[in-house]
């Protein structure tokens, strides 16, 4: 593990060399001259995402205003991309790339540069948490990975990301929550301030009944605090151990499509016994490869 942490140690500048500021990361990074000179046009659908992508959601609306201006002006600044077989990994301008599918383009500018996947994997975490780009979820995700896949301390992780170690660790407290209120949170239905309160209750159980309660009744923080207060008073009795099980059947249930099919799955659950699963797919090539299992 602690050999991992070799291309960490360069830190994404020098990873990037001047493609990306430490200090002033944005949507788009920096591209030198010197790099702009190699810039090329390649066709749209032979450029895919980088699977390990900590960011997951993209907001429709954003990304359609986005596509708007690309029809009109194009995309003023290239993607970066490694290349991989007969297609290009997109390193930075995800969101750049799916507007400009929705826009229409046959082919969009690019940078190729080489990196290991080591280094791939890094930028893009990094990048993602610097530009504070991820929703809460995604970005604790991202700081775990990086902690257990290159064994970085927290303390290490704090001067990679420049975020204080309590922010790194609040932020890790977040996936102690039950995936049920995880997804609340990914979806904007609670806020970090919700989440935090309600890791104050001892049981996943209590954690989700009070976070549906926050949402029907579109309570604050403030009042979430009082509702968390008197919860063991206010609240029916705890759900019978079968419900647990049944929490964790469908977590089972999850791990073994996604091993199946080898690609990301989730099973999104509703009300009881009712919910939809979400395959997601990079390529032709992969829905048919999912298709295949499935036939």
């Amino acid at each position: 593990m602690a050999g991992k942490s070799k291309g960490l140690g360069k830190g994404l500048g020098s990873l990037l060399g001047d493609v990306v500021d430490l200090n002033n990361i944005k949507e788009v990074p920096s591209i030198t001259e010197d790099e702009l000179k190699n810039e090329q046009m390649v066709k749209t659908r032979l450029i895919e995402p980088n699977r390990n992508q900590p960011r997951k959601d993209f907001n429709e609306e954003a990304l359609q205003e986005l596509a708007d201006s690309i029809r009109t002006y194009g995309v003023i600044q290239p993607l970066i991309v490694t290349k991989r077989d007969d297609h290009y990994q997109i390193i930075a301008g995800e969101r750049r790339w799916r507007a400009a599918k929705l826009a229409g383009l046959r082919e969009i500018p690019v940078i190729i540069k080489e990196y290991t996947d080591e280094e791939i994997d890094e930028i893009s975490l990094i990048e993602n948490i610097q530009r504070e780009d991820l929703n809460p979820v995604e970005e604790a995700a991202a700081y775990e990975r990086l902690l257990k896949e290159y064994g970085l301390t927290q303390e290490e992780l704090s001067e990679r990301v420049s975020k204080s170690r309590t922010a790194i660790t609040n932020s890790l407290r977040l996936l102690r929550l039950p995936e049920a209120v995880q997804e609340m949170l990914r979806d904007g239905k609670i806020s970090t301030g919700h989440a935090k309160v309600l890791l104050s209750l001892d049981s996943p159980e209590k954690q989700e009944a009070a976070a549906r309660t926050v949402v029907d009744e579109g309570l604050s923080v403030r009042d979430t605090e009082k509702l968390v207060k008197n919860f063991d008073k206010a609240a029916p009795a705890p759900k019978k151990p079968k419900d647990l099980k049944s929490q964790l059947a469908y977590q089972e249930a999850e791990d073994q499509l996604k091993a199946l099919l080898k690609s990301q799955v989730r099973i999104r659950r509703k009300k009881e016994n009712t919910g939809r699963i979400e395959i997601e797919y990079y390529s032709l090539e992969e829905l048919e490869r999912i298709m295949s299992h499935i036939r």
